[in-house]
């Protein structure tokens, strides 16, 4: 993501993402006559969001200006309809999902997901599949063409037929003739939720019935299941092996490293001068957290055989080099409430504590009284048919509302695919449940902002930042470099600044900057004179006053 996108965000957002809170707020401003209230300059401004170009806060009446500066650009862009622009389409769509994902699937994690959570978090296990996929376009014929191809390969395991036989014939997924299938061993979290409780649900060595994930259908054979340690957290020394190095000679060296720690030598000054992991030696040698199955067996098992908090392992070859390793924390999941907080955050950030898209759907049509009159569909289920039709019937209603045949001939005509004309009736079908979820989410999604004022004012905020990312975009980075000429000529102009000797090539960067930002002033004088300002004199003074109590 783009950082400067980012920034704008935060920075108009951040008001509704906190508490949740309501302020009681007056108008501050007004630009052209459109008022704007003090609530989100006030939350930005106590937020320590309005800074500088040195990432510093800025005093209030900066602020203030910074943030009016803001609004007036946001203004300028809404006007010049940079929105209708397809990469701005795009970028708003993305924030816009962000906003209205949180409200269409809330996180649920109940207190048997948790339990669940922490039971299988106890162990590692290990699996073989067969796969049967299901293409993103496929339609309800063939998803029940593949179960049924599943549903036969799970009979023929069952008569006793040869898993890797089954697989090699059957099998979707192309690493099978690589690995029998085999995924090796995982934990909670590392697998689609379904796919994971196949295999904890199922017993070791039999198999599982056809389970749906995203990818289609499996079948799944339990192998093995092993106690999980834990994870563990180290510090690292390594000597790398090169083409100018020497095996026997690093090998001494790494053990002289061994007896200056048993010595009591420090194991930090060790590895800042040692030490060829340069990205480690940053973090004074310490690795991320860990566990089974994540790093270099060898390391792995150096790791977990060490016992005491700061003790170290002999060296250890691998085909990179010789490592050293102290042992910094060690965690393991044996309390539920010592390791609660961390496999609750790890549940807010997967799907199985959130609803489905499809229960949504179908919670919501029951809600919305969703009716088909889907005879009406065959009207487009030929190309001339479709050309010709008299399209004003509904073809279907939610919530009491009528969709036409000529909605869904409008969508139609916005779509584009190579399968139009191989399978036209499957083509049309496909669409049409597209169609019809779209619109019972938009319906959803209109409902959702009229009753939450603050996800309203937060997708208008979202937006505001995103129009006045693109227009600086276009109007000041984008023409900063457009014309090689121009930078040469301000560079001129400003000889003084820089120095007579002074080599453009050897400064660019920051002639760069300043060129841009001279830019941004004349662009910023330019629309100032174009909307009239005025604040709103009572109001400033009241958050003047309060802030400095």
């Amino acid at each position: 993501m783009r950082k400067g996108l980012l920034y704008l965000i935060i920075l108009v957002g951040c008001s509704f993402l906190g508490n949740g809170q309501s302020v009681k707020t007056d108008t501050l401003f007004t630009l052209n006559n459109i008022p704007f209230p003090s609530k989100t300059f006030i939350k930005l401004y106590q937020n320590g969001k309005l800074l500088d170009e040195h990432h510093n806060i800025l005093p209030f009446e900066e602020a203030l200006n910074l943030y009016i500066e803001f609004q007036i650009k946001a203004l300028e862009a809404h006007r010049l309809k940079i929105d209708t622009m397809p990469d701005v389409q795009r970028e708003l769509e993305s924030y816009k999902k962000q906003a209205y994902d949180s409200y269409l699937y809330p996180v649920n994690i109940t207190s048997e997901l948790l339990q669940e959570t922490f039971n299988r978090i106890q162990h590692f296990v290990k699996a073989r599949h067969i796969l049967v996929k299901i293409e993103g376009h496929a339609t309800p014929k063939d998803t029940l063409e593949a179960y049924n191809e599943a549903k036969n390969i799970y009979n023929s395991l069952k008569k006793g037929k040869g898993f890797n036989k089954l697989a090699d014939q059957h099998s979707d997924d192309l690493s099978v003739r690589k690995n029998d299938g085999e995924t090796g061993y995982f934990t909670v979290f590392d697998m689609d939720y379904p796919f994971e409780s196949s295999v904890y649900n199922t017993p070791k060595g039999e198999f599982s019935k056809p389970v749906r994930t995203k990818y289609g259908y499996h079948i799944i054979q339990h192998l093995d299941k092993i106690e999980n340690p834990g994870k563990i957290k180290i510090r690292h020394l390594m000597l790398e092996f090169s083409e100018k190095s020497n095996p026997i000679e690093l090998k001494k060296k790494a053990d002289s490293i061994y007896l200056q720690l048993l010595r009591g030598e420090d194991f930090i000054q060790l590895i800042q001068k040692y030490s060829d992991d340069i990205t480690s030696k940053k973090n004074k040698g310490e690795l991320p957290w860990f566990g089974l199955f994540e790093t270099h067996r060898k390391i792995e098992k150096a790791a977990f055989q060490l016992k005491e908090k700061n003790e170290y392992s002999k060296p250890i070859k691998t085909e990179f080099g010789y490592h050293i390793i102290q042992l910094l924390k060690r965690k393991n999941y044996s309390s539920f409430e010592v390791c609660k907080e961390e496999l609750s955050a790890n549940l807010y950030n997967d799907n199985r504590s959130r609803i489905s898209k499809y229960k949504l759907l179908e919670k919501l049509k029951k809600e919305y009284q969703f009716t088909e009159y889907k005879e009406r569909l065959s009207n487009f289920h030929s190309i001339l048919d479709y050309a010709y039709a008299d399209l004003w019937q509904p073809l279907f209603s939610i919530d009491g509302i009528d969709y036409s045949q000529e909605s869904f001939a409008n969508f139609l005509s916005k779509q584009a695919s190579k399968d139009i004309y191989e399978n036209f009736k499957e083509y049309i079908n496909r669409l049409y449940v597209s169609f019809t979820n779209n619109s019972i989410l938009a319906h959803y999604k209109k409902r959702l902002q009229e009753e939450n004022p603050e996800l309203k004012s937060l997708l208008k905020e979202y937006e505001d930042g995103v129009l006045v990312y693109f227009i600086t975009k276009y109007k000041i980075w984008d023409q900063s470099t457009k014309n090689k000429n121009d930078l040469i000529l301000y560079f001129k102009h400003n000889s003084e600044k820089y120095g007579k000797n002074a080599d453009l090539n050897k400064i660019k960067t920051k002639v760069l900057k300043d060129y841009r930002m001279e830019l941004e002033k004349l662009w910023l004088n330019e629309l100032k004179n174009k909307y009239s300002l005025s604040i709103k004199k009572s109001t400033f003074l009241k958050i003047a006053n309060n802030k400095n109590e």
